[in-house]
């Protein structure tokens, strides 16, 4: 199995995992689905670079988005949300060290982005000559 296709398989597992969230909202927090559908659209992000044969400079929802749009038309409503969870979490600086727990409003619009992202991501590795 290649190593995209790992990371796909991966994506797929916490993507269903994300999904299935909605019907336990008393276990899972908002704060839980968006970092199991984080965990999901970095999965299929990384299944997307592997397939075309690049990595991304680092691991964060907009890293994904610079490197993504040089080679993927991408939503802008998926770029708002993966900004936006960016934004809710900023854990790569101590100095900028901030998590802002997201609404439970916030948990369908985090389930669409992975959605959308699984999309790109089965378009690219089963339709990509490259």
């Amino acid at each position: 199995m290649s190593d995209y296709q790992v990371f796909f398989d991966e994506g797929r597992a916490f993507h269903k995992a994300a999904r299935g969230s909605i019907r336990r909202p008393e276990v899972f927090t908002p704060e839980i689905v968006q970092n199991i559908a984080a965990m999901a659209i970095e999965k299929y992000f990384m299944a997307i670079f592997l397939k075309r044969g690049r990595l991304p400079l680092n691991h964060t929802a907009s890293d994904f988005l610079m490197e993504a749009k040089l080679f993927l038309p991408v939503s802008e409503e998926l770029e708002n949300t993966l900004l936006y969870m960016d934004q809710l979490q900023q854990l790569c600086s101590m100095e900028t060290f901030k998590i802002t727990p997201p609404d439970k409003n916030d948990v369908f619009r985090f389930l669409k982005a992975a959605d959308e992202t699984a999309a790109m991501a089965e378009r690219e590795i089963f339709t990509c000559d490259g």
